[in-house]
């Protein structure tokens, strides 16, 4: 026995030919492994796959059949029973299909149960545009999952305007949430066109038009559009729709009708005698619970700077502190009210409302007050103030939380407090203490995450410019650090594309001379250079952004759909050999979108200053258009419901 078990082991480890060539024996040891490979055992589900699959086609122990069409098709129920919940309930309970080895599928194309069936025994399939909807249905009705995501893959990748209509309806009976989301978004984009001319709109059932109708993320910018909408559906096949226009209705946001528009919805009512309206006067308020809130696509998304002033001089007492609201679609500026005179607060917007916070008053004490801006009421309201007082600090929001971090409240008091503001509870509460003193530094929110990009501290005794990256975790309430290459401060920073684009400031320059304007300051000078951080605040050099087109610190730097904004700035630290320091204030406006080359130069610059300006907030925000905005602002009839009469 040990013989013949020492003979076994001796032929799967082959020693090599004695004599023979190094490449002789690589060969003849690759040609070994792939004879080993074509005479290993091949696994039991092997044999037990093509088993079935010849059994399947001699037709042999079948013992059910599945029907559909009038087609028959023998199968095994134990492969279908186990290869989805569907057939196993049927085929293990008293049903009569389990009795009588016969199973009825209503409403199915043969040639689509063929391909199921084939797949159920071969495990492949190969889809075409015009079928795979079909078999995606038939996957979802069967409960086969892995053919329903291969359909679901399948159709993910040839989504389009022209069948975003159709798949929608799918994702959404089958509860596919990326096949729904995918169509979702084309949908909610392009509603206007679909629901008006395509004639897929005109086949979706009840219920899918219900849930498209009601979706506040609609691109209209009338409701006028949902209204036709509505209609086009109903006569679309004559009046046996009429029984679903009472409940099509109460999703239409009458309220926001204008009053032109109103005109027109009133002219059609007379022709319909079944059709009862209801009118009511209403004020904004009243006007906005009644519809239930604007769509998307009643908004336009600006850009919003709070305190640019008139510079007169190199001193900061001027008259005039304006907000104002410039629209890069068509880059103009429009003045908004007037909020009390400070400079070096910071402001961020939720959703269509803008909040403010913090700065400095002319007479030089600093401010802890919190306010909001409301468009469609157009004025300021104060709300409950921070706990400190706060200028050039940090001003972010995620989800329904603002939070304020550093900052200073003196020439030299820097802070390292941080709190938030719950904007359903209305209230303040402090959060973890930064690990050290910070103000003047680029911060973003991304992914539930703050991050403060550089900065001044004073964490040491004495001024300096921080090489740090302080990274706050909102669910955890924790700090962290990371270092960067160089000292910086008065950065700007956007997030997007799932990372963060720092863009110019002051930096450590090792070989001019020593800059003595403020103690410890050491050779800092502004910058052009623009650098990206990947989520864990590593510098990613693979994202190749433009330098900008001048040096810039303390800019304005925002976000606008796919592009970065860059407005006003300063630089003074310039150097000349012969007159030293000097100061230099832009009002200028940038703008760069990635892929682009270079940065770009807005017609229109910075309003109410012409020497410039850095440090000032800037945000964007939705602002409902204009004909949105003249309704909210008078209190005026209004159409609440249209109500179906039964005769």
């Amino acid at each position: 026995m040990e013989e013949s078990s020492s003979s076994l082991r001796m032929t799967y480890n082959k020693p090599p030919l004695s004599g023979a060539s190094t490449e002789g024996n690589n060969e003849s040891a690759a040609e070994q492994s792939e004879d080993d490979l074509e005479d290993e055992p091949k696994p039991l589900d092997h044999y037990i796959r093509e088993g079935l699959k010849q059994l399947h086609q001699e037709q042999l122990l079948c013992d059910t059949t599945i029907v559909a069409g009038g087609e028959r098709f023998p199968c095994h129920r134990m492969l279908l029973a186990a290869v989805n919940p569907y057939f196993r309930a049927m085929f293990s309970s008293p049903f009569r299909e389990s009795q009588e080895g016969e199973v009825l599928l209503k409403e199915m194309d043969p040639a689509v149960l063929q391909t199921v069936v084939n797949y159920c025994y071969t495990e492949e399939i190969a889809l075409l545009p015009e079928m795979a909807q079909d078999i995606f249905v038939a996957a979802s009705r069967l409960q086969i999952l892995p053919l329903l995501e291969s359909c679901s893959r399948f159709l993910l990748e040839r989504i389009s305007v022209e069948n975003c209509l159709c798949l929608y309806e799918l994702g959404y009976a089958h509860n596919d949430p990326a096949l729904f989301q995918q169509a979702k978004s084309l949908v909610v984009m392009h509603f206007k066109r679909l629901s008006l001319e395509d004639k897929s709109f005109l086949n979706l059932n009840p219920s899918t038009v219900v849930s498209i109708i009601s979706l506040d993320s609609l691109s209209v910018a009338s409701e006028l559009v949902v209204y036709k909408a509505v209609w086009r559906w109903v006569t679309a096949q004559g009046t046996s729709r009429l029984s679903f226009l009472g409940q099509l209705l109460s999703c239409v946001r009458l309220p926001l009708l204008t009053q032109e528009e109103l005109k027109e919805v009133q002219s059609e009512s007379i022709g319909f005698r079944d059709l009862r309206l209801r009118w009511k006067r209403l004020n904004r308020q009243e006007r906005l619970q009644e519809s239930g809130g604007l769509r998307r696509g009643m908004y336009n998304t600006c850009i919003v700077c709070v305190d640019l002033f008139n510079m007169e001089g190199p001193e900061l007492k001027t008259k005039d502190f304006q907000v104002a609201c410039f629209d890069p679609q068509t880059e103009t500026w429009e003045k908004l009210p007037l909020l009390k005179c400070f400079y070096c607060a910071r402001c961020v917007a939720v959703g269509d409302k803008l909040y403010v916070t913090g700065g400095v008053h002319t007479d030089d004490t600093y401010s802890n007050t919190l306010h909001e801006y409301s468009p469609l009421r157009n004025q300021w309201a104060r709300l409950p103030s921070m706990s400190v007082a706060r200028a050039s600090h940090g001003f972010l929001a995620w989800g329904q939380k603002l939070f304020a971090v550093g900052g200073w409240c003196r020439y030299e008091d820097y802070l390292d407090t941080a709190e938030s503001f719950d904007l359903t509870e209305r209230c303040w509460r402090p959060i973890a203490r930064m690990p050290f003193s910070l103000s003047h530094f680029a911060s973003v929110v991304l992914n539930n995450r703050l991050y403060l990009i550089g900065g001044v501290t004073d964490s040491v005794g004495s001024w300096y410019a921080s090489r740090k990256i302080l990274i706050y975790d909102i669910g955890t309430d924790l700090w962290s650090q990371v270092f960067l290459d160089n000292e910086c401060y008065w950065s700007g920073a956007v997030a997007m594309s799932n990372g963060i684009y720092v863009l110019g400031g002051y930096i450590r320059r090792r070989l001019r001379p020593h800059n003595e304007r403020w103690p410890g300051s050491g050779n800092l000078h502004c910058t052009r250079k623009c650098f990206y951080l990947r989520e864990d605040g590593k510098v990613d050099k693979n994202v190749h952004i433009p330098r900008l087109p001048i040096e810039l610190a303390g800019a304005a730097v925002v976000r606008w759909k796919h592009r970065i904004y860059v407005l006003g700035g300063e630089n003074t630290y310039l150097y000349n050999d012969l007159e030293g320091e000097a100061e230099e204030y832009y009002n200028t406006v940038y703008y760069w979108e990635p892929g682009d080359s270079k940065w770009t130069l807005c017609k229109d610059r910075l309003p109410y200053t012409g020497w410039g300006l850095s440090g000032f907030g800037c945000t964007t925000m939705k602002f409902p258009k204009k004909p949105i905005l003249e309704l909210f602002r008078k209190t005026s009839v209004a159409l609440t419901a249209m109500e179906v009469v039964k005769p």
